[in-house]
């Protein structure tokens, strides 16, 4: 079978085309299906065995005998040398009819009547024995071309089918944070520093992007720059060595160039106004000017030196000259500043704004606003940035994503106050955050379709997001065991479900719902993959739910996998007193019971429907997990389906877990206001049972997961070290009396 496709020395079209092309061969290969490469200016090939000098390919280009016609079918012989790439007659069996994949621009004109493509779209048409896989432009056809390697792979080359995709959301993004100044101290940060200064980790990383759709990789970091270049007017300003940093300047410019090379934007994201101590002493302060605090008198003489802020206009500029591959800058008038929302985006406004004008070379921007105000945003740095891609940022869901579909936070805030986003030519980019769970696998693409349809509907100025953690990075692997279990090198392959659903619903939220199933079926066999498939779903479904009914803004208030923040475990008496997630239609507990009492429950989504929707999530994941240990019984553990297979069961337990919790809360919010003590034994037996479940949690991760300490909420991961303050909660419902009998105390 002939691949033919551009091959010229066009340096701006060849690297993602070929990255295509590439993963389309391996699948056919997988497929038993020989290939050979061919220029696209040699396609049509003539009929009569002409050379290229008339349009034909020979038998050294990579077709002999009769060849094809012009819509790519056999002409004459079809019995092709194998030594020069044709397909035998035996092989053409295996193909469904296919002759050659030939991969174009919409520009070269080999597939007319198409109407004009939006930017990063393909299309695919089959004519005779050829698929043609058309592309707007290279990342389109890229796109076209893994889209066709993956048809190939699950279905084999009859699969490939006549289709027309474009991206839903143009901009499709990860936050990875970057393990040097970090926002919050971790483990996970200290383990990857050293990987995270590798070239074949970024380039394995930006190509596992590419293949997923993303095209958008935002780098964050609290200040890059001390070991990004030396600055000529401030040479102290950095502890590294001129060695050093070329070594580390060999890496970043190799990011954004492969990131080019695979049709992905990149963007450096800072939190403003963070110096080191080695900067301070660069600029003739104290080093402990740099005190790494939030306290607002620290923050408020580093925000009012005139020497910090000409640090950053200058590193700014070195940067935008020293890396010009990269796409654009970021920031926030948040975390690290103080004062009136004014005085902080003024800062901002004075450092990066400045910089960009003095250098006179504007690049896009993302400016984030997520504890600020975008009208005040709008008026002092955007309406005054010179470059047409400019972006605001808002998270969207503030810390968790996995919650609902349809959040409601710019409301709840009132995001854009006075601003009419789509009048001053702005667009927003999300800021989505799963900080909800970073160990188990999982993911639900029904939740991430809808939450991705919802991020466009009625909001023409949305661009897009990216997604990521706060206080961790899907990078090595340091949380897993170095066991038998672990056939995978990074931690985003283990993670690959949920990397790969919000890439690809991120480009098209529509896609057929079976293919989930067919990639799980392909990787773990039928019998195996498909039940593992549905249960992880699940089991994001329940801690979906769990959120909705117990709410945290923010990562450090609230970690559900762990059941963490900063005060530790969240305890029964927190679980009846707390808030429901706000605008979701959510009744809390504590309004739950109050109607309850008052013979009036409010309307929405209550306690009820929670431990309903968790008791039928949990029989889903039990049966699945049935169904995969059958097959682990018989011998078959492909990959790493022994691994994934305790991530199952962990769901399970985990959520059993919160249904006793949720239903105790139900059950003592209740008995407070009636005084019905047949209600507190059946909470205090409700967490009796949870207990009994957090310990099957405790064990399942003792097997196979590694303790680690989370920065954000300031603990260390493991559920078996809580399983005291887990029993606790018993002691603290048995303390729990009817509000009449508290009222005399």
């Amino acid at each position: 079978m002939i691949l033919f496709y551009q091959r010229t020395s066009d340096r701006d079209r060849i690297p993602c085309i070929r990255f295509g092309v590439e993963q389309l061969r391996e699948a056919l290969a997988a497929r038993g299906v020989r290939t050979a490469e061919e220029r696209l200016r040699f396609y049509p090939p003539a009929t009569g065995g002409g050379g290229p000098s008339n349009g034909g390919v020979s038998a050294g280009d990579g077709l002999s005998g009769g060849g094809l016609s012009a819509d790519g079918s056999p002409v004459g012989s079809s019995t092709g040398s194998p030594s020069t790439g044709a397909v035998s007659a035996g092989e053409g069996s295996s193909t469904g009819g296919i002759s050659c994949f030939v991969i174009s621009l919409q520009k070269d004109g080999l597939l007319p009547g198409l109407g004009t493509l939006a930017r990063e779209s393909f299309v695919i048409r089959r004519t005779g024995g050829a698929v043609h896989i058309v592309g707007a432009d290279d990342t389109g056809a890229m796109y076209g071309a893994l889209d066709a390697a993956e048809s190939v792979l699950l279905d084999g080359p009859d699969a490939v089918k006549d289709k027309h995709e474009l991206p839903f959301l143009a901009k499709r993004g990860v936050k990875f944070n970057l393990p040097y100044q970090p926002y919050g101290p971790g483990e996970v940060f200290d383990k990857n520093k050293e990987l995270c200064m590798t070239i074949d980790f970024w380039r394995d990383y930006i190509d596992f992007l590419a293949k997923n759709r993303y095209n958008c990789l935002s780098l964050w970091s609290m200040n890059p720059f001390e070991m990004m270049f030396r600055i000529e007017k401030y040479p102290g300003a950095t502890p590294y060595t001129d060695a050093e940093l070329r070594r580390f300047k060999e890496v970043y410019t190799f990011i954004f160039r492969h990131a080019q090379a695979r049709g992905i934007e990149t963007y450096l994201i800072t939190w403003n106004l963070r110096i080191t101590p080695h900067i301070a002493q660069g600029l003739g302060l104290p080093p402990e000017i740099a005190a790494r605090t939030h306290d607002r008198k620290d923050i408020g003489i580093r925000q009012s030196l005139e020497v910090v802020k000409d640090y950053y206009r200058e590193a700014i500029k070195t940067l935008l000259m020293t890396y010009p591959e990269m796409t654009g800058l970021g920031t926030t008038n948040s975390e690290e500043l103080t004062g009136t929302v004014e005085e902080r985006q003024q800062w901002v406004a004075d450092t990066y704004l400045e910089a960009a004008a003095e250098l006179n070379f504007p690049t896009p921007f993302i400016h984030r606003t997520n504890t600020s105000n975008g009208t005040v945003t709008q008026e002092i740095f955007l309406s005054r940035y010179n470059h047409p891609d400019k972006y605001i940022s808002w998270k969207y869901s503030n810390a968790h994503m996995y919650s609902h579909p349809l959040p409601r936070f710019e409301e709840l805030f009132n995001a854009w106050g006075s601003m009419n986003l789509e009048a001053d030519g702005i667009k927003v980019i999300y800021t989505v955050r799963n900080d909800d769970f970073h160990n188990l696998r999982g993911c639900d693409p029904g939740f991430i379709a809808r939450y991705i349809h919802g991020m466009k509907e009625g909001k023409n100025y949305v661009a897009g997001f990216y997604w990521g953690a706060d206080g961790y990075v899907w990078a090595g692997e340091t949380q897993h065991v170095s066991n038998k279990h672990q056939n995978w090198k990074y931690s985003f392959e283990k993670h690959w479900m949920q990397f790969e659903m919000l890439g690809r619903l991120g480009y098209n939220p529509n896609l057929d719902p079976t293919l989930w199933e067919k990639k799980f079926a392909h990787k773990y066999g039928a019998a195996a993959g498909v039940p593992l498939y549905r249960g992880l779903c699940a089991g994001v479904r329940i801690l979906c739910a769990v959120n909705r009914l117990y709410w945290w803004h923010y990562d450090a208030n609230w970690h559900p996998e762990s059941m963490l923040s900063m005060g530790g475990v969240k305890t029964i008496l927190e679980f009846i007193e707390n808030d429901a997630m706000p605008l979701a239609g959510m009744v809390s507990i504590k309004e739950y019971a109050a109607g309850k009492r008052a013979g009036r429950i409010p309307p929405g989504e209550n306690p009820e429907h929670i431990l309903a929707l968790i008791a039928a999530e949990l029989d889903t994941i039990r049966r699945n997990a049935d169904l995969v240990q059958a097959e682990l019984d018989a011998g078959r553990d492909a990959e790493d389906l022994a691994c994934a297979q305790l991530d199952l069961l962990a769901w399970h337990a985990l959520g059993s877990y919160y249904r006793c919790k949720f239903d105790a809360a139900v059950k003592l919010a209740i008995y407070r206001g009636n005084g019905d003590e047949a209600l507190k034994a059946d909470a205090l037996g409700a967490l009796r049972l949870g207990l009994d479940f957090w310990k099957e949690l405790s064990l399942i991760g003792a097997q196979h997961y590694l303790p680690y300490y989370m920065g954000r909420v300031q603990q260390t991961f493991g559920w078996s070290y809580y399983i005291d303050e887990i029993e606790r909660d018993i002691f603290l419902a048995s303390t729990v009396r009817p509000e009449s009998a508290a009222e005399k105390y």
